[in-house]
């Protein structure tokens, strides 16, 4: 006679583990939000082209008084605050990661007047998710995923 014998109890026990490693996807959101600050610099370094939106020139009259005060300044960048708090970790920075939520931004208050246009402000969005973002956020997500599977004892395949 052949048997075959399989306990449940170290899968139920591996199972157990994994779900208690997923609860904080916190290394996850910190290479996320390593992938986002990217993003945002080529959305600034090509003026919104990365998401297909180019950034609306600024106004003769404001981009003359701009070169003056700030020479060589591109769009957004006049004092490079707005910039700075995106792409590092100042004060105005907005970097908070949560077991279950991340959230990124500025603190910069004139920020939302750009991201979403408000009079006489034109839309120029600088926080843009594009489909490629998309991809590598779930690719992201899923080696995290793998990684806290295997170290919870399940094989890579």
């Amino acid at each position: 006679m052949i048997s075959v014998e399989w306990q449940i109890e170290p899968a139920v026990t591996a199972l157990r583990e994994l779900q208690s490693r997923l609860r904080d996807l916190s290394p996850a959101w910190r290479s996320i939000i390593t992938h986002l600050r990217r993003a945002t610099m080529e959305q600034f370094a090509t003026q919104g082209g990365r998401s297909g939106q180019q950034w609306q020139p600024l106004t003769l009259p404001y981009s003359k008084q701009k070169a003056r005060r700030f020479p060589g300044q591109p769009i957004l960048r006049a004092s490079d605050a707005l910039f700075r708090s995106l792409v590092e970790q100042t004060p105005d920075s907005v970097v908070e990661i949560a077991p279950q939520a991340l959230t990124y931004g500025t603190r910069r208050f004139y920020g939302r007047f750009h991201q979403r246009g408000d009079r006489p402000q034109p839309k120029r969005q600088f926080l843009a998710i594009v489909e490629q973002d998309r991809t590598q956020i779930k690719k992201l997500v899923r080696s995290h995923l793998e990684n806290q599977a295997v170290l919870s004892g399940f094989e890579r395949v």
